[in-house]
Parts: C-alpha cells; sequence; structure tokens
C-alpha cells in the first residue's frame, strides 16, 4: 500500500521554500517507512505575465533541496523526497496568470500523472517516476500542518482494512460503502497556540471552531460517515473515479465537503495532526471568510439538482446527510451575523 504524502503550496520566495522543505524532512524523520514517500505539490503566485523574471530561480532552488535531501537520505533513485510544479495557466474569468483551480486541481493533476496520465500539467517533477503507478493513497497536508510520529502508517492500515474498502455505486456515482477518504483528527499545535497574543487568547475557545476542536463526531457515531475538511488520507483510483469531471470549472473555492460527500469520508479520532492557530486578527477574519465563501459557493448542492463539470443541471446524487451537512455549514456561517443584531 505505497503511499504519497504531499504537500500543495506556492513557491513564493527562498527562506520559504527553505521552510518548506525543513518541514517536509521533518514528517519523513517521524513517518520513516520505505513505502511512504514525500512530496511538495507547488504552483507559483498569481502573477499578470505567464512567467516572471525570479520563477526559474525559484524552481531550481525547490529542485536543488528535493535532489539533496534524496542524497542525504541514501536513496540514489530519488524515491522518497519529490517535486511536482506546474506552470501558470491563463483564467479567463479573474484576468490572471495562475495555477489552473488551486488546490483542487493540484491534486486532480497529480491523480493523473500517478495513473500514467499526459505529464504535461506539470513543468517540472523531481523524483523517479517509475514508482508513481505503484503509489495507491495520498496523504495531502497543508503548509501548516504536522505529521505526528507513526500517524502516516496509522491512517494507511485503516484505509487498507477490508472493512473500509470503497465500493462504488455506477448508478449513484459514488461511493456507497466503506471509505474512500479518511480524516484523522485536527489539533492546535503547542507552538501554534502560544506563539501571539491573539492565538493564546483563542486556544481554549472550545466549541468555536468545529474544524479543530471535534474528537467524537456526531455524524460517525450516528451515521457512519465524517467530514472531509481538506487534511486525511485518500485512495487515488476510488477519488478520481467519483470526482473527475464532476465539479465545473472557476466555481468551487471550498471543495473538500463535496468530495468526502461523493468518495464517503470517515472520521479517525485515534489519528492526530497538529496545525497552527491564525496569530493574528486579519489572518483568523480571511481565513473564516475563506469558509464561508466556500460554503456558500455549494449551497447548490444541497438542492435536488446540481451542475456538472460542462454547469449542465443534471440530479443531484449525494446523500441526504452530505445535503444536511451543507445546510449546517450555511446556517452555522449566520450565526456571527445574528449574534451582532441580537
Amino acid at each position: 500500500s505505497r503511499t504519497l504524502v504531499v504537500v500543495p503550496s506556492l513557491l513564493t520566495n527562498k527562506p520559504q521554500i527553505e521552510k518548506l522543505l525543513e518541514d517536509l524532512e521533518v514528517r519523513f524523520l517521524a513517518n520513516r517507512d520505505d513505502n511512504l514517500s514525500f512530496g511538495l505539490l507547488t504552483d507559483l503566485a498569481d502573477a499578470q505575465q505567464e512567467i516572471l523574471p525570479e520563477d526559474e530561480g525559484l524552481i531550481n532552488h525547490a529542485a536543488k533541496k528535493i535532489e539533496d535531501l534524496n542524497l542525504r537520505y541514501g536513496k540514489n533513485h530519488n524515491e522518497t523526497f519529490f517535486l511536482f510544479h506546474r506552470p501558470r495557466r491563463w483564467n479567463p474569468v479573474d484576468k490572471v496568470w495562475m495555477g489552473y483551480e488551486r488546490k483542487r486541481g493540484k491534486l486532480s493533476d497529480l491523480n493523473h500523472l500517478l495513473r500514467g496520465k499526459s505529464r504535461e500539467s506539470f513543468s517540472a517533477i523531481v523524483g523517479d517516476e517509475r514508482v508513481f503507478t505503484t503509489i495507491k493513497y495520498i496523504i495531502t497536508l497543508d503548509t501548516d500542518t504536522q505529521l505526528p510520529r507513526d500517524a502516516a502508517w496509522k491512517l494507511v492500515g485503516l484505509m487498507a482494512h477490508p472493512m473500509n474498502h470503497p465500493v462504488y455505486d455506477e448508478k449513484k456515482k459514488r461511493v456507497v460503502e466503506g471509505y474512500g477518504i479518511i480524516q484523522p483528527r485536527i489539533a492546535i499545535s503547542l507552538q501554534g497556540a502560544t506563539r501571539t497574543s491573539y492565538s493564546r487568547l483563542h486556544e481554549n475557545d472550545s466549541g468555536i471552531d468545529p474544524y479543530t476542536r471535534v474528537v467524537s463526531d456526531v455524524y460517525q457515531d450516528v451515521f457512519g460517515e465524517g467530514s472531509f475538511i481538506g487534511k486525511g488520507i485518500y485512495e487515488i483510483d476510488t477519488f478520481e473515479k467519483a470526482l473527475n469531471d464532476r465539479f465545473p470549472e472557476n466555481r468551487i473555492l471550498s471543495h473538500d465537503l463535496l468530495e468526502g460527500s461523493y468518495t464517503r469520508c470517515a472520521f479517525a479520532s485515534d489519528v492526530q495532526f497538529y496545525e497552527e492557530y491564525p496569530s493574528r486578527y486579519s489572518i483568523d477574519v480571511m481565513r473564516r471568510h475563506r469558509w464561508i465563501r466556500g460554503d456558500w459557493q455549494i449551497a447548490t448542492w444541497f438542492m435536488p439538482f446540481a451542475p456538472d463539470a460542462n454547469r449542465r443541471l443534471r440530479k443531484n446524487s449525494i446523500s441526504a446527510l452530505s445535503r444536511w451537512k451543507i445546510f449546517d455549514n450555511l446556517r452555522r456561517s449566520l450565526v456571527p451575523i445574528a449574534q451582532l443584531l441580537l
């Protein structure tokens, strides 16, 4: 059950790249296994032109650091650490050169690459491409997500368990038994909780932030399903079968809940990831704005019909429970406004 741990990110400057590679090395040292590989899945920052003068230097720097890691840990064929870099593409809606469909596009392009399809979506790949077809699972992390010791193989073990194997229904076009995604518990790291006055103020705001405070999940306990929040493990083949050409372009910012609805997500409370709490009020507001904006963008999927990749309305096949989750997120987004009005 070979697994790739991948971190979708942007390449912005050399110090930031150094930090990305340092964190990737730490994740590797905490989860050393012959069947685990680690990679960066990168884009460049949005720009008004396709290529900027500093782009080549940033890509070459990241590639050199990946090669150095492979040499340092005795891998002659670059089969432990990888770099997958995509060029900018023109976005006619936003009128800017950017990474296609951002994080969702990154993972989709990576899935296609690992299954032997065109590599044209990537302008630079570092690592032994012969191992691509042997990779069965992907663990996706955010830039600030820590992967604690032995957390990776525990997730792989859960995915590989026979009772959790996903069963895809061709009629409903979604997973109906087993799980295509497993979402671990997310907690605030000690460093992230104490680095600023703002983060210390909120480190114990239990019940306010549903994404980082959950231990026992009502949906998992009662209905046997959890909610995907973007950091977890998924099976490549099932993920692509359920989601390939599923959503319209330039339409969905917050894709995690929908991905979990079609691939069926489980919540594993005994496997824990750590991430940092926003250090400033402005960063926290931007994050919450991004969540709420994403929740309202997928409100259509609460209805009986939803758009497909060609923006034609089709019968909505997600379960009633998934529709309730979408509605509940919309309800939750209105709570701060209601409190202010009261």
